[in-house]
């Protein structure tokens, strides 16, 4: 069927933003049939023009949210000269916020879709982290941007999770006592991994309360200090002898060692970052 009217959208971003309000508008009128054109990244006058041009030769309404007053302008400007009805979607908006907040708008185009950008990158985060917790799915470490490892309790999973939520795909793993470190883990490059380290005394005390609220009364060496500073002596060993970074947490708040641990890996994450995020808007 051919739509009885035409709506032009216009946006010097994605026009994500104009399409969701038109959508929701539109759905109030019952029996009109519409047919919607988006034009995005619009960023120069002589664009507005040709698109005006193209839209006067039919019955058509210009929406658009551009973000920059100068194009804001050009559109009023030239939508006047050619008779064209146009409908500014943000720019009023835009005013009376400023008269609000008694400041200037960025006239950044496209933050809205970074914002979403973000968002979705640390829902990938958070689902890698839960995915690759506690050694599991060795083989997707190689998609990490860096791994943790190190004793039970000494703090992996929390620490996982919280770089997530900042948009870090972080996999940890643990290691037990005589054992070697998983062929997954020592194939990453060193850069890419952190060892964490923790009191004896404090992880041992850490293991004696998950002992007492997993099995109350039960005797083990999982909580002995003498057994724990066998272990973690162990650790430090493995970590000197595989070249991996340690870190000692103890006493430590999330938020200082997830930074600390961001100090360690920074140079080399910086760009692996970079290319999950060019996959992930390649997805989008």
């Amino acid at each position: 069927m051919t739509a009885d009217r035409v709506i032009f959208i216009l946006s010097d971003a994605t026009g994500d933003t104009a399409s969701r309000i038109l959508g929701a508008a539109l759905k109030q009128f019952v029996g009109d049939s519409v047919a919607i054109r988006r034009f995005p990244n619009v960023l120069r006058q002589s664009e507005v023009t040709a698109i005006l041009e193209e839209a006067r030769k039919q019955h058509t309404l210009v929406a658009h949210t551009f973000a920059a007053t100068p194009l804001r302008r050009i559109m009023t400007e030239q939508s006047a000269r050619l008779g064209i009805e146009s409908l500014d979607l943000l720019g009023p908006v835009l005013d009376r916020l400023e008269e609000f907040l008694h400041a200037k708008a960025r006239e950044v185009p496209g933050l809205y879709h970074q914002i979403d950008e973000q968002y979705f990158r640390r829902i990938d985060a958070v689902e890698f982290a839960v995915m690759h917790d506690d050694g599991k799915h060795l083989e997707g470490l190689k998609y990490a941007d860096f791994v943790l490892v190190g004793l039970s309790r000494t703090g992996k999973t929390p620490l996982s999770v919280y770089l997530a939520l900042e948009g870090w795909r972080v996999g940890n793993v643990p290691l037990v006592h005589e054992r070697e470190v998983p062929p997954e883990v020592l194939a990453l490059p060193k850069e890419r991994i952190v060892g964490l380290l923790l009191d004896p005394r404090r992880l041992a005390d850490v293991r004696r309360s998950r002992l007492e609220y997993l099995a109350p009364g039960r005797q083990m060496d999982y909580d002995d200090e003498e057994v724990v500073k066998e272990e973690v002596a162990w650790c430090r060993k493995l970590y000197g002898r595989h070249s991996i970074r340690a870190l000692d947490v103890t006493e430590k708040a999330i938020e200082e060692t997830a930074h600390e641990v961001l100090s360690i890996v920074g140079p080399f994450v910086g760009g692996a970052a970079a290319s999950r995020e060019g996959r992930l808007k390649k997805k989008a």
